[in-house]
């Protein structure tokens, strides 16, 4: 199975809002794109799950440490991720990323 197949074909992708770039991006497609624009962007770009909760109603959320070295700075990088994944169908249909746990903690439904 293609990483794309884990995706409805209506996916949305929603970046923090606190993300320069934040945008939302809808379909396999453009999500496959800002994928790329990652890839593109960090030499060894790697996301470390550190927690996994099923928040119930077809949510899930994520705790996310990701890290990688910049491609134009040579800096290496780290930083913490808060994914929140609605589910349909056995497939993802909707992504919001949080920088903040706890509010992706209350988005999914959930509180620490």
């Amino acid at each position: 199975m293609l990483a794309s197949e884990f995706y409805d074909p209506q996916v949305e992708w929603q970046t923090s809002r606190e993300d320069p770039d934040a945008a939302t991006h809808r379909g396999r497609e453009a999500v496959r794109r800002y994928f790329d624009q990652w890839l593109e962007s960090f030499e060894g770009l790697h996301a470390d799950v550190d927690e996994c909760i099923d928040a119930s109603n077809d949510r899930v959320f994520t705790w996310v440490r990701w890290t990688g070295r910049g491609r134009e700075s040579g800096i290496d990088t780290e930083w913490w991720l808060a994914i929140v994944s609605t589910l349909r169908g056995g497939r993802i249909l909707r992504v919001e990323e949080y920088f903040d746990r706890a509010e992706g903690l209350e988005a999914a439904g959930l509180s620490e």
